[in-house]
């Protein structure tokens, strides 16, 4: 399992692998394709053990943190990594996998066709994959309510929340340090075992336009 630290309002999960969550304007949803609208700044990721007399009860056993959001606004998600090593990430929100838009492998898991992001080179996800190359913005929404990507693919909300597994590569793959030049990169991986970060609930918001980068290319070794 990959240690995780929050400080300065960023996710670190393992040795290398940074995660920060930017609020952005949140576009209508009204069946028109946008453009990306630009980042606000990041938003406050916050101690479960902080604020344990404020949160929901089922929160408090499991502790890690929480991300405090407007209805009025959405979020997409950064990372920040070393070319010369770099991790495999799966996104989660209630379980539908925001790179595929599906649910086929279930959560926390490396499939193909491929449902990871490979970062770097990814270095941000602005929302789930409704189309190629469309996507919908990260939004809050309420639990209980029906309104979340979870209800709308499956039919349920029984996970709720958003979750992030990252992947290592697997010894021998990639050098213990950095080089004194980087290395031209691989165009397919292995990768080994996850640790998920903690969650909130989202739904999908209005429909972005948005082109993959060199992402696609990795695979499963």
């Amino acid at each position: 399992m990959l240690d995780v630290h929050v400080s300065n309002d960023t996710i670190s999960m393992g040795r290398r692998l940074k995660i920060a969550f930017h609020r952005t304007l949140r576009i209508p949803d009204d069946g028109r394709i946008y453009p990306l609208p630009p980042g606000l700044g990041r938003l406050p990721i916050l101690r479960v053990a902080d604020y344990a007399d404020r949160v929901p009860l089922s929160w408090v056993p499991e502790g890690g943190a929480f991300i405090p959001m407007y209805r009025r606004e959405a979020m997409w998600i950064g990372f920040t990594g070393t070319d010369w090593k770099p991790n495999a990430v799966t996104v989660q929100v209630g379980g539908v996998n925001a790179v595929t838009g599906s649910t086929a492998a279930g959560v926390g898991r490396l499939a193909e066709p491929q449902n990871y992001l490979v970062c770097p080179p990814q270095v941000w996800l602005d929302g789930i994959k409704t189309g190629e190359n469309v996507i919908r913005q990260f939004v809050a929404m309420p639990l209980g309510e029906d309104y979340t990507i979870e209800a709308s693919v499956t039919g349920k909300e029984s996970l709720g929340g958003l979750r992030i597994s990252v992947f290592e590569p697997k010894p021998h793959l990639f050098p213990d340090a950095a080089p004194e030049k980087p290395p031209g990169g691989a165009e397919r991986m292995s990768f080994a075992k996850p640790r998920s970060a903690s969650e909130m609930g989202f739904g999908a918001g209005g429909t972005m336009r948005q082109k993959h980068g060199p992402v696609w290319l990795a695979g499963l070794g």
